[in-house]
């Protein structure tokens, strides 16, 4: 691979793509391999190409930017995760499913300590959608050292999967809705319909629904009566705060679930609650998650659909970032 005076490119396969931008505007002015002719020249220098890198066919060393990005990909990948063809350099990872997204942080940060290397990922245990781009990665220069390359293919090889997506394991979700004002057909329920476009992303639908007054008792019967009966994830609306009539924390606790400390460092969604009736997930949901696209509940859902535990740490180290 040579760089070259555009003039001096004539006849010549690119070595690279061309890119045109402006406001509004980026496209693929000339892809790599296109075989440069007079009549370029103008379009060349109208983007700022006044030097281009041509190919040099057998004599080019090191290893071209859309392989080095496609190698480093395919380290990368674990489970349910495909890849797009090489684009402008670029190659992303892509879902095959809707489920949990799982990142070894601290792998991507090694390869990024490498110069030249970028990979770039969505956070770790966040919630996708089929289809949905993952990671992305390429090099910075066009062409890289073989040895380069191999040292990064190797430090995603020891770990891998480094990069991978867990389905749902759950099918069968039972949610109680409680308010009394809803019970008594006051208002209209707003939270099922909510639900239902959460659970819609991951392919699932709502098992069983209940709507319950403020009572105690009979939420916690619910929930044991739910669990008893199959269902894998329960959803328990209603009171999470500390108003004199929000029964329902206290309903979850008297099911003798095992529950994970209050107070998630997520704002909106910080009373949500989590627990474990045996291993069934129980989480009790704040009135935040009906107005706010985001809450603790976005963080919670996917880890509870993979049947992975939340832990207390887990639930602490969400305040970095927790501000939504």
């Amino acid at each position: 691979m040579k760089r070259v005076r555009v003039e001096n490119s004539i006849g010549k396969p690119l070595a690279h793509d061309v890119i045109q931008y402006g406001p509004g505007v980026k496209r693929v002015l000339f892809t790599r391999g296109h075989l440069v002719s007079s009549e370029d020249l103008d379009e060349l220098k109208d983007t700022g190409n006044y030097y281009v890198y041509i190919s040099e066919g057998e004599d080019d060393k090191g290893v071209h930017e859309e392989e080095a990005a496609l190698r480093i990909a395919q380290a990368a990948a674990g489970g349910n995760i495909s890849l797009t063809k090489p684009d402008k350099g670029r190659v992303r990872l892509v879902s095959e499913s809707p489920g949990l997204l799982k990142v070894k942080s601290e792998v991507v940060k090694q390869v990024n300590l490498e110069d030249d290397f970028v990979l770039a990922t969505r956070l770790n245990n966040s919630g996708v959608r089929k289809n949905q781009e993952v990671a992305s990665t390429k090099i910075v220069p066009l062409v890289i050292e073989e040895g380069k390359l191999e040292r990064v293919e190797k430090i995603l090889g020891d770990n891998k999967p480094v990069i991978e997506v867990i389905p749902p394991k759950i099918e069968k979700i039972g949610v109680i809705i409680a308010g009394k004002e809803v019970y008594e057909e006051r208002i209209e329920d707003a939270f099922k319909p909510v639900l239902e476009e959460k659970l819609k992303p991951y392919g699932l639908t709502i098992t069983k629904s209940i709507i319950l007054p403020d009572d105690e008792e009979k939420i916690k019967e619910k929930i044991i009566e739910y669990k008893n009966g199959g269902l894998e994830l329960i959803l328990v609306t209603g009171g999470m705060a500390v108003d004199a009539g929000d029964v329902t924390a206290n309903a979850i606790r008297g099911t003798g679930a095992r529950v994970i400390p209050r107070g998630t460092p997520i704002f909106p969604g910080n009373m949500a609650m989590v627990a474990y009736l045996e291993d069934v997930p129980v989480l009790g949901l704040p009135a935040c998650v009906i107005p706010d696209p985001q809450t603790s509940f976005d963080f919670f859902l996917p880890r509870a659909l993979a049947k992975e535990e939340i832990t207390n740490e887990d639930i602490a180290e969400l305040g970095h970032g927790g501000l939504l």
